[in-house]
């Protein structure tokens, strides 16, 4: 049976731990898995600066998975720090084997970078694992060939994305359809 001083001791530290979010040594005795969870939940909370220590005791811990690094990768590509993006995914590569939408993810990175010629080979090696759903995969393509002035691709790859996308994908349907008209004051 549990005292009650013990149960008070319990409830006071959970209390305190909920207020003031988890201490970084309380973190480094946290589960791989936990971390990539707690990690989400600061992420879809707006909350990226936290996620961040997270992310990284977990690629401590665990350095050769590659969610973390992909994590990683994805934070730092929305704080636009195209450099750190691209090396935790490219780490996140190393560690996980060919993921379809880490290359895709890495691709877009590339392509911001400006080097199109690789972001292309990127999304091609994703795009050859036959990921579904496959029109995110298409699109990105297509913007990656829109920058190598390859516009009649561009396009093809643009209308095959579309005819793929799901009717209730309104945003992506919207830009797919803009990058077609696009294309085609491009083309003669």
């Amino acid at each position: 049976m549990i005292s009650h001083r013990l149960l008070l001791c319990a409830l006071l530290a959970a209390t305190l731990v909920s207020c003031a979010g988890l201490s970084r040594r309380d973190s480094l005795v946290m589960p791989y898995d936990d971390r990539l969870r707690l990690a989400s939940i600061y992420i879809q909370g707006g909350q990226q600066d936290q996620a961040i220590p997270l992310l990284e005791d977990a690629v401590i811990q665990e350095e050769w998975r590659p969610e973390a690094w992909a994590m990683l990768g994805e934070l730092f590509w929305l704080k636009g720090n195209l450099k750190e993006s691209s090396i935790h995914f490219e780490r996140a590569l190393k560690t996980g084997g060919e993921d379809p939408l880490i290359l895709n993810n890495l691709a877009w990175v590339e392509s911001a970078k400006g080097h199109s010629d690789r972001a292309l080979a990127l999304v091609d090696r994703a795009i050859a694992m036959d990921p579904a759903p496959l029109y995110p995969y298409l699109e990105t393509r297509a913007r990656i060939l829109v920058k190598l002035r390859r516009y009649d691709e561009a396009a093809a790859d643009a209308r095959a994305a579309l005819s793929l996308t799901p009717e209730y994908d309104v945003k992506m349907r919207e830009q797919l359809e803009e990058l077609i008209r696009e294309m085609e004051k491009k083309v003669p």
